[in-house]
Parts: C-alpha cells; sequence; structure tokens
C-alpha cells in the first residue's frame, strides 16, 4: 500500500520580474529580505542551504536550479517530516507567476492538521515575499 501524496501548492502573483524573485529564493541575502534573519546558501546542484529565524531551523539541498524559472530543494525542518519544495516561476512582462509546491515525504500519521499548517504558515511567508519584492520595486 502506498501512502497518498500530501502537501500543498501555493500560487501568487509578484509584480516584479522573474530575476527578482529567483535572487529570493537563490541567495542568502534574498532569504533574509523576506523569511529569516541569517542565511547561507550555495545555490547550484548538491549546494546545500541552511536558514534560521526565532528558533526554528531549516536546512537541505538543492535538486533542481533553472536560472530564473525554477528552483526545487529538501527541506529539513526543526521538529518537522522531511519535505521536497518546488518553485516555479513563470514571466508574465513585469510581473511573474510564483508556483510553491511543498511535499510532505514522511508519514503525517502522528501529525494530524500539519498540511493545514503548511498552507498557513507558508500562505503568510508567501504573502511577504510579495510585499517585500513589490515594496522594494516601489522604493
Amino acid at each position: 500500500m502506498t501512502t497518498p501524496v500530501q502537501g500543498i501548492t501555493l500560487t501568487r502573483t509578484i509584480l516584479v520580474p522573474p530575476p527578482q524573485v529567483w535572487a529570493a529564493f537563490a541567495t542568502a541575502a534574498g532569504w533574509c529580505t523576506w523569511c529569516c534573519e541569517t542565511a547561507v546558501v550555495d545555490a547550484r546542484v548538491g549546494g546545500r542551504y541552511h536558514i534560521y529565524t526565532q528558533g526554528y531551523n531549516a536546512r537541505g539541498v538543492f535538486t533542481q536550479l533553472i536560472l530564473e524559472r525554477s528552483l526545487a530543494f529538501t527541506w529539513d525542518g526543526d521538529d518537522e517530516p522531511p519535505m521536497r519544495v518546488c518553485v516555479l516561476l513563470d514571466g508574465q512582462g513585469r510581473s511573474t507567476t510564483l508556483t510553491f509546491t511543498v511535499t510532505v515525504l514522511g508519514s503525517l500519521d502522528a501529525r494530524p492538521g500539519f498540511v493545514d499548517f503548511l498552507e498557513r504558515t507558508w500562505g503568510r511567508v508567501l504573502d511577504n515575499l510579495k510585499a517585500v519584492l513589490e515594496g522594494e520595486r516601489a522604493g
């Protein structure tokens, strides 16, 4: 018996071109503008990242990078099952449609409500990404 795929997909349209959204995920400075206090990022296939914010750590390995189009990486956060994150960027003129997918790789049998937690948490974080990047454009 196989375990059903568990995860979320969120979409945001951000009013900046793809290179700015790409940098938010592919650079330490980018991560720190919208998501965390400190970050170490080696954006290459097989490269590692580590982000830290308010007592929470997440780390992983980049598994795919297509310049300004997509990124994929593993996500190992404190007290969470292992996950895979895929970020797709679709540039449309001066805006970017971001499709953000998180797939839980471990069992959630002991974690009822975890997928809802992911949707709420990442929803807020991606809303912040949008606000920060659009604010940079306006500033």
